[in-house]
């Protein structure tokens, strides 16, 4: 029998397209956090796919090449003013001339009428802690204070409930352990260390036991209560500035330091045991402000101002590799300015392009600055509109995910 052309499309068209289930999870995996969400409700399969967790970690391993940035106060309360920012979308306002908005995300529902601070990220999840001392007034208690552990997923907005507490036997707000947080993939199991000058715990947050391990060979270094010192997370490790043979944890004096006194401390969350690494050799004087710790495309970093009014950015090619530290930029931070009146520019690193621009934050001058690494100069600035409201935030990548579980 033959078939006419017309009946063969009518056949053809009424026929149902089936997808191979490999080819789905390959499409699905692509799609951000929320539009996965919203699929859930498409059938019974979606659902059972997009929460198997082999999935979700398919879709962790495909979002981490396309990291965000995330900015947060140390503290915040009532609400939790997280900034969320694709770069690509920042970098083409920039390029646009667009006017560029830094406009936070509200919580109020994680933050339990309670002062908060962020401890770090990591795979998509943030841990933050509620504070001891509720009225921001410590020398008014006098019973132990207990500091309790959350983490919230800001990409699906999910809130876990308190995973762990930790116990302060002082109520001096000095005496008080720091926290840091991260993610060992040796036993897939998030970590919270808890950091004193003279005692380290660490918590693994699905067994919440607090266990000693070997304290810190040099304390890390607390910049301020708006700018704190929680630990950078990369290739299974925390990692924090410090200053050797000083016990200048909290100030800062330029004049009373040494470039041998510059390190930075890993701890790795496998072993939980400590490495130190140098600056680089060619590091050779003390910065007017303590340098800033960072990760730029997985590499550690650190940023920091020389006395000729230079920003500079070193990055650690080879993790580990003290001999790989390499001079990524430095520019002349004067050329940012607007008048005479400011003798540092608070700048932040936000994110480094594949083709090696880098975009910053010129958080006191409220502006964002494009530096080309081809032309060796900032190349785009512009006015952040609605900024997020914060003296000194916190930055660091952050990728989208679907977990929901410590």
């Amino acid at each position: 029998m033959i078939i006419s052309p017309a009946k063969h499309r009518e056949t053809i068209a009424s026929s149902p397209v089936i997808l191979p289930d490999e080819l789905i999870t390959e499409v699905l995996s692509f799609l951000n956090a929320k539009s996965l969400m919203q699929l859930k409700c498409v059938s019974k399969s979606w659902n059972s796919l997009i929460s198997d967790p082999s999935f979700v970690k398919l879709h962790l391993l495909r979002s981490s090449r396309n990291p965000n940035i995330i900015l947060f106060p140390a503290t915040f309360v009532t609400t939790c003013r997280i900034s969320l920012h694709n770069p690509f979308v920042i970098l083409r306002g920039l390029l646009e001339n667009s006017p560029i908005s830094l406009i936070s995300i509200d919580s109020k529902s994680m933050i339990m009428g309670r002062r908060c601070h962020i401890i770090g990220n990591c795979n998509g999840l943030t841990c933050f802690v509620n504070s001891p001392f509720e009225n921001n007034s410590p020398f008014e208690v006098n019973s132990p204070h207990e500091t309790e552990f959350y983490l919230w997923n800001p990409s699906i907005r999910w809130l876990s409930q308190k995973l762990a507490s930790f116990h302060h036997s002082h109520q001096d707000l000095n005496s008080l352990f720091k926290f840091s947080f991260g993610y060992d993939n040796l036993t897939d199991k998030y970590k919270v260390v808890a950091i004193h000058p003279n005692e380290v715990r660490v918590l693994t947050l699905s067994d919440n036991v607090w266990r000693n391990i070997q304290s810190f060979p040099t304390y890390p270094y607390k910049y301020s209560w708006d700018h704190e010192n929680v630990g950078v997370y990369l290739n299974n490790s925390l990692n924090w500035f410090a200053l050797r043979d000083t016990h200048l944890y909290y100030r800062y004096h330029c004049t009373d330091l040494s470039v041998q006194q510059f390190m930075i401390i890993s701890l790795d969350l496998g072993v939980e045991t400590y490495t130190q690494f140098r600056f680089p050799q060619s590091f050779d004087e003390v910065p007017v402000v303590a340098p800033i710790i960072c990760t730029l495309r997985e590499c550690l970093c650190f940023s920091h101002y020389s006395t000729e009014c230079n920003f500079v950015i070193w990055q650690m090619k080879e993790f580990g590799v003290e001999e790989s530290w390499t001079k990524l930029l430095k520019f002349d931070y004067q050329n940012v300015l607007d008048s005479d009146s400011y003798r540092v520019v608070n700048l932040l690193p936000l994110h480094l392009f594949e083709n090696g621009d880098m975009l910053i934050s010129a958080h006191n001058l409220k502006r964002l600055i494009c530096y080309s690494s081809r032309e060796n100069r900032v190349v785009r600035q512009a006015i952040v509109t609605n900024r997020i409201s914060m003296p000194w935030p916190n930055v660091s990548q952050y990728v989208e995910s679907l977990l929901s579980t410590c």
